[in-house]
């Protein structure tokens, strides 16, 4: 037993190596990701971390010659990236990789568990090939670790482990515009179930996250401000189906449409199962629903749509699952190929893929009566 503890050990370091490796040569070969902006975050939190002229003019400094990427998340999201600002841009990269296949391979672990399937690749291999996983890896994307958050939750709740579930939530805190129906209903059930502990460390985690961020910048959250005004001024239209609403007609309203049908739906399925809720039920659907109606999200941040797919390859019926959710990872994999770019389309092709993932859970779902799409 212990020699099989121990090579599991050594199997788990060599596959990490192997990636860290692979991370670090694909840092210097690709563009510029992401992630260079919560890099240059972290080393800036002192001064201006949502600053554009000082963001460019470190990122030029360590040889990333792209526009400059500025960070748009809250200062307590930055916090949990200051270690990494430690280290060059291409070994932070490299690790940062490392740590989100970590993560998204311990949350599918996870969620299949929870289920109480049995032991089975299926949930890694569902993982390692969904297309939001491949394009979020490639960009060292922040939405990992609000995976991880929401995964935490659910799991800690059912442990009864209170302390530790709110405190998770100060992870999918630091995107909270891509999981708004998941912490409304976290809030929701909280107040329901009077388990005020939850509510209680979930704020002690946000404040003491806040107070370490003001007190290596005094003046984070008025910088923060100024950059969130700049956000919201935008008027691109992002990938998603509110996006496309907005590109078609010109009319930017539109794009909070789905968000807004989003809200009414949140509140009659509250409504209908608040007695019985499961969270690992009813809170991967509603995570998966708060990414498919969020206003402004991108295809990675479609990672989240992962406990809701693990949970209806396990319950629903496999043969529709497989069907829908092969041909939307088509649309990844055209995208990732740059088959979609030699006809003139950007990232804007992938508008329809959260609906895609949503449609492969209602209907595998609905086909065995496990969960029907919005009303049970």
């Amino acid at each position: 037993m212990q020699f099989r503890k121990t090579l599991t050990v050594l199997l788990v370091a060599f596959v990490c190596l192997i990636l860290f490796a692979a991370a670090l040569m694909a840092a210097y070969a690709l563009p510029v990701q992401d992630f260079a902006q919560y890099w240059a975050a972290a080393r800036l939190f002192t001064h201006d971390p949502y600053s554009v002229p000082q963001t460019q003019a470190l990122e030029k400094a360590s040889g990333l010659v792209a526009a400059p990427l500025v960070v748009k998340n809250p200062p307590w999201a930055i916090v949990l990236m200051l270690p990494l600002g430690a280290l060059g841009y291409h070994s932070a990269f490299a690790i940062w990789t490392v740590i989100s296949v970590c993560i998204v391979a311990a949350c599918s672990k996870a969620v299949w568990n929870q289920i109480g399937s049995g032991p089975s690749l299926a949930p890694a291999l569902l993982s390692m090939v969904f297309g939001p996983t491949i394009v979020l890896l490639m960009l060292g994307q922040f939405t990992v670790l609000v995976l991880l958050g929401a995964v935490l939750f659910c799991a800690l709740l059912r442990k009864r482990r209170d302390w530790l579930a709110g405190a998770s939530l100060l992870l999918v805190l630091g995107k909270p515009h891509i999981a708004l129906l998941f912490l409304i209903a976290a809030a929701l059930w909280t107040l329901f179930y009077r388990r005020w502990i939850v509510l209680i460390s979930g704020t002690l985690a946000l404040t003491s996250a806040s107070i370490a961020a003001i007190i290596i910048n005094p003046h984070i959250f008025a910088q923060f401000w100024r950059r969130t005004i700049l956000v919201v001024n935008e008027t691109e239209s992002y990938p998603n189906f509110g996006g496309m609403l907005y590109a078609v007609s010109g009319m930017h309203a539109l794009a909070l449409l789905p968000q807004l049908a989003g809200l009414i739906w949140l509140a009659f399925y509250w409504l209908k199962n608040r007695s019985t809720w499961d969270w690992e039920k009813h809170g991967a659907i509603v995570l998966l629903c708060s990414v498919a109606c969020s206003y402004y999200s991108y295809p990675y941040d479609e990672i989240l749509a992962l406990p809701a797919l693990i949970f209806a390859f396990a319950k629903g019926e496999r043969r529709v699952f497989l069907a829908v959710f092969a041909l939307t990872n088509l649309g990844y994999g055209l995208y990732i190929s740059n088959v979609t770019g030699h006809f003139g389309f950007g990232y804007m092709f992938l508008w329809w893929t959260a609906t895609g993932w949503l449609f492969a859970c209602c209907l595998a779902l609905r086909r065995v009566g496990a969960e029907p799409s919005f009303s049970d």
